[in-house]
């Protein structure tokens, strides 16, 4: 087998004999069901952690424990004899719209245990604005001092405010004006950054989604061409035929191409016809080769993990979403006389 940078090894097309066993096929199925297998712990990983970030899950797991302590306490689960119970039922029944629309009263709520949580941690004294800073400055890490100091040091243009209020109220505005302006663009903007970001590591995690799709799919077509192979090498090789691959694999089975690509679907059609062919010649053997030797360079390249994506600038298109979010979440949109420029082709942070 030739060097390959990745985990599968390509077959030589000349001396590919010694290479194609059934123990080289049963090592290379399981080489690549376990980096699939692998693949599929990182993305469920970066899911499960996109979905619960930070404390969010102990908090959720907290909740949890607190209602099956509830649900266990001895009172709750205290029966009624047959007289009690006829009695409450029917309360209930002469009540039953009354009931409908009432909360009961042990009910116990998230936001209840939250509250509880935050009452209950110590509160010495109230601090004032200068020792609220220097808590929240000596509890920041590296990174995020990093993103404070720059957020601090970056301000807007004050010639871009000043023109940009000038138009709008078709008048002179007053300096003092523009500061205030300019500072709650400024917060407006870091919103729209903090959107964007956000937009940009789902983007990137829908990214990861679809190249183990892609890498499944190949892994895929990698074990019916080499079962393919192996079969006709084997069979071959004896005078009888060769029935001893049982598994789960159907070689002959057709691939299709979800794709408009004409290279793709090309390929795709050489696979099935070498697949679905019952003749056991040189040809069919070295273009099995030639098909799995491509598939096994495809599977090799991809990489799912995003972490080398991780500073990577913006994009125009983060931008827009978030701006487009933003308008959602707020149920709400720029006058049509703001939202316009030019000669009212274009919208607001086109």
């Amino acid at each position: 087998m030739s060097e390959a940078d990745g985990p599968l090894y390509k077959l030589p097309l000349d001396t590919y004999q010694p290479s194609v066993t059934y123990a080289s096929y049963i090592s290379t199925k399981q080489m690549i069901d376990q980096v699939l297998n692998e693949d599929q712990e990182y993305v469920m990983w970066k899911l499960r952690n996109r979905r619960l970030a930070g404390n969010m899950k102990d908090y959720l797991d907290e909740f949890k424990n607190e209602v099956e302590h509830f649900q266990s306490m001895e009172w709750h689960r205290k029966s009624q004899s047959p007289s009690s119970f006829k009695k409450n039922h029917n309360k209930v029944t002469k009540k039953q719209s009354w009931d409908l629309n009432r909360i009961p009263p042990n009910v116990v709520f998230a936001r209840d245990i939250y509250e509880r949580k935050i009452k209950s941690l110590p509160r010495p004294r109230e601090l004032d604005e200068t020792d609220l800073k220097k808590l929240f400055m000596s509890h920041l890490d590296d990174e995020q001092m990093n993103r404070y100091e720059v957020f601090k040091r970056t301000s807007l243009a004050k010639n871009q405010i000043k023109k940009i209020s000038g138009v709008v109220t078709n008048q002179t505005v007053a300096n003092n004006i523009n500061l205030l302006l300019g500072g709650v663009g400024k917060i407006f903007v870091g919103e729209i950054v903090e959107k964007a970001l956000d937009i940009k590591e789902k983007w990137l995690l829908g990214l990861v989604v679809n190249k183990f799709h892609e890498r499944k799919r190949i892994g895929v077509s990698l074990k019916k061409h080499l079962k393919k192979l192996t079969r006709l090498v084997e069979r071959s090789d004896s005078e009888d035929s060769f029935n001893d691959i049982n598994d789960s694999v159907q070689e002959s089975e057709p691939e299709s191409a979800d794709t408009d690509d004409e290279g793709e679907i090309k390929f795709m059609k050489t696979s099935n016809n070498l697949l679905q062919s019952q003749n056991n010649v040189e040809s069919v053997r070295k273009g099995l080769i030639k098909q799995y030797n491509i598939l096994v360079a495809k599977f090799n390249e991809l990489d799912v993990s995003v972490e080398k994506y991780k500073d990577s600038p913006l994009l125009p298109e983060h931008v827009h979403e978030a701006w487009r979010l933003y308008r959602i979440e707020n149920d709400t949109l720029p006058s049509g006389q703001y939202r316009t420029q030019g000669e009212a082709n274009g919208l607001m942070f086109r």
